[in-house]
């Protein structure tokens, strides 16, 4: 007996707005994390605004941002292994300055 096999098995789900759940809970968080901004008063009016806004926009770009066809947010772990992977970063405890007390001859 022949058996079709489908073709999209592999392809991810969309749930709202052709968003997959993962891009969904990115635009989320981000709306969530605007309107907590929006609402302490932690600042003036003004600062509060553009800081929503600007948290709205960071997560509408993670949710449908692509660039040549990638998701933005593959493009962001990728410069990040990029950046472990090529610089070697060290970090060398401080030495203590002593400072040597001459005694009055």
């Amino acid at each position: 007996m022949p058996a079709r096999i489908p073709l999209d098995v592999d392809l991810e789900d969309k749930l709202l707005y052709g968003l997959t759940p993962t891009r969904l809970a990115y635009l989320v968080i981000a709306l969530l994390a605007a309107f907590s901004t929006w609402s302490s008063p932690w600042a003036s009016a003004p600062i509060r605004a553009g800081v929503a806004v600007a948290l709205v926009v960071i997560g509408a770009l993670a949710a449908w941002g692509r660039w040549r066809g990638r998701p933005a947010d593959s493009w962001l772990i990728d410069i990040v292994v990029f950046s472990l992977a090529t610089f070697r970063v060290r970090w060398n405890p401080p030495r203590f300055v002593r400072r040597r007390v001459r005694s009055a001859q």
